[in-house]
């Protein structure tokens, strides 16, 4: 399985397959709605997984305000589900925001898609609100998370955070 992390918007093409699988798995996924949407922020980041088959599975998220991350769309496909696939691009997004200074990740799902909420609570990430959208509740997520180079831990000790 090869793992990439790229700007969706430089890579169309990839994000053009990324969302058919998403379209597979989720529902309504629109390629201009994501463009519209992902063109709104100057920080975005896509993980793929992928191989000889195609994509697997994804990740795409954008930066909300500096050193907080919404991790907003994602899919496994059904035939690579259970392989760990969603739980290493979870680990892969998550070093590539903590090594580029992010400290919060946000993510929503819905009670359906109960594998992902598992898999979110198990990674460490906590329940901070339940919205109704679209008549069905949406639950939101957040998780903390640590520095990783030795500059940002000096700095949290001599500021006293954590």
């Amino acid at each position: 399985m090869n793992y990439e992390i790229v700007d969706p918007l430089r890579h169309r093409q990839l994000l053009r397959s990324c969302l058919e699988l998403g379209r597979s798995r989720l529902g309504s996924v629109r390629m201009k709605k994501v463009l519209e949407t992902l063109k709104l922020h100057r920080q975005r980041l896509l993980v793929v997984a992928h191989d000889e088959g195609g994509v697997a599975g994804f990740k795409l998220g954008y930066a909300e305000r500096p050193g907080s991350f919404y991790s907003w769309l994602g899919a496994v496909a059904e035939a690579r589900e259970g392989q760990g696939i969603g739980r290493r691009l979870m680990e892969l997004q998550h070093q590539h925001l903590s090594e580029n200074g992010y400290r919060l990740v946000r993510t929503g799902t819905r009670n359906q898609f109960r594998r992902m909420l598992i898999l979110n609570l198990l990674s460490g990430f906590e329940v901070v609100g339940v919205r109704i959208k679209s008549g069905s509740a949406h639950i939101q997520l957040e998780k903390r998370l640590e520095p990783t180079s030795t500059e940002e831990l000096d700095k949290q000790q001599s500021t006293g955070l954590k």
